[in-house]
């Protein structure tokens, strides 16, 4: 069997909004920050993600992030590119449902990345669950504690993408934040290890849930952070 270049994880309504969601898995990527993980697209499946964004329509899959483009945000994400090629594929139907006894072997002893674009809050936690057991490590990151319909569960594999220094003080599980300067850090936070030391996501694996983890801002898009006086993941 030819490998297939992504697997659709799961398709049904957002957990956050119930509207019609899609979660695909690509298998390659030359991202030069994580390396080479298998790379998880939490993308509306009816709409594509620029018209999805400039609608507002992206609330089901990104909720209620503060970093969304449809509120002038600084979400890092290019939409035109990964995002929206990945959704014309999936409408192409060239992604097979995931089928355990034919998929699995291409996601066992690899290292997945939960939500390149899109927050694993908005499907179901049994998605994340299965592929956790599967892989051999993951990252994550979820900006919806505050939703109504979050479920907390999300939070043993992925990290509270924070705001405020405030909410960091707060925290009771991992979390990730931006700062403006380093000397910002508080006890017990780890500045990401991309920046300190160069290293891949894929062989740090810290942003799991369980560490408190801090970065300078940074990338093109830094002026909205500081503009908006709003500082998170980027």
């Amino acid at each position: 069997m030819k490998k297939p270049s992504g697997l659709i994880l799961y398709q049904g309504p957002s957990i956050l909004d119930g509207a019609p969601i899609v979660v695909l898995a690509t298998l390659e990527t030359s991202n030069k920050k994580t390396g080479n993980m298998v790379q998880t697209w939490i993308i509306r499946s009816d709409v594509d993600p620029v018209q999805a964004s400039k609608q507002g329509q992206d609330v089901s899959i990104c909720g209620n992030c503060p970093h969304r483009w449809h509120h002038g945000g600084a979400c890092y994400v290019n939409l035109g590119q990964a995002p929206l090629g990945i959704y014309r594929a999936f409408r192409r139907g060239i992604y097979p449902a995931f089928d355990p006894a034919l998929h699995s072997r291409y996601l066992e002893n690899r290292k997945i990345r939960f939500g390149a674009y899109g927050d694993p809050a908005a499907a179901p936690f049994e998605i994340w669950e299965m592929l956790a057991h599967m892989c051999q490590g993951f990252t994550g990151y979820t900006h919806q504690a505050r939703h109504k319909n979050f479920d907390p569960r999300i939070l043993e594999f992925c990290q509270l993408s924070l705001d405020t220094r405030r909410q960091a003080e707060k925290a009771k599980s991992g979390y990730f934040r931006i700062v403006t300067d380093k000397a910002e850090s508080l006890p017990g936070e780890i500045e990401c290890l991309a920046d300190s030391k160069g290293l891949e996501c894929k062989d740090c694996l810290k942003c799991n849930g369980k560490n408190r983890i801090f970065i300078q801002v940074h990338g093109t898009r830094k002026g909205n952070f500081l503009n908006n006086n709003i500082i998170a993941r980027g």
